[in-house]
């Protein structure tokens, strides 16, 4: 299920900033809040069957909460890369922090949720968190410890974080 086109850390990076770029034109654009997704994954495999099941889950999840919602429009493109998969949304009809609410709700409570990745921007262009919002950090699908302090540290061996990602695939798909 990890198997896939390796990328290089400058490829990551370029990435990265492609995707800071396409949030600007996004806000700019659209002048509505803006949802960008993108899947959690570690290693140097990012577009594999894992982030491509989560990544489709996802989308589907992030379209229906924001129709259930009541938003008043939903305008979305995917980007995919060997750098793995992303969107973009534009979204109408509801605050940046209310849009924001509902998908920490997506992220906490989809089956799929913990490989979600969700920001949220306001019409400005500033990214909404969720420690502004008096939400809990994400915790850390293998020990359920602080997410970012066991990625920064490197707590898990990269085999234990595929395993695990590999099991909630299998267990909700």
């Amino acid at each position: 299920m990890y198997r896939g086109p390796a990328i290089t850390l400058e490829q990551v990076l370029e990435n990265r900033e492609l995707r800071a770029e396409r949030q600007r034109e996004w806000v700019s654009t659209h002048s509505l809040p803006i949802v960008s997704f993108t899947i959690n994954m570690p290693g140097s495999v990012k577009l594999n069957q894992i982030s491509q099941i989560g990544f489709a889950a996802g989308q589907e999840q992030i379209r229906k909460a924001c129709m259930h919602s009541g938003c008043s429009s939903f305008i979305s493109q995917s980007f995919i890369s060997d750098c793995g998969c992303e969107s973009m949304s534009a979204v109408g009809g509801i605050s940046p922090q209310d849009l924001k609410r509902l998908m920490i709700e997506v992220e906490d409570t989809h089956p799929l949720g913990r490989l979600f990745d969700i920001d949220v921007f306001d019409t400005q262009g500033v990214v909404l968190s969720r420690d502004q919002l008096g939400f809990a950090r994400r915790r850390c699908f293998v020990c359920g410890r602080d997410a970012k302090l066991c990625a920064r540290n490197r707590v898990h061996p990269l085999p234990a974080l595929i395993d695990k990602l590999s099991e909630i695939i299998h267990a909700n798909h």
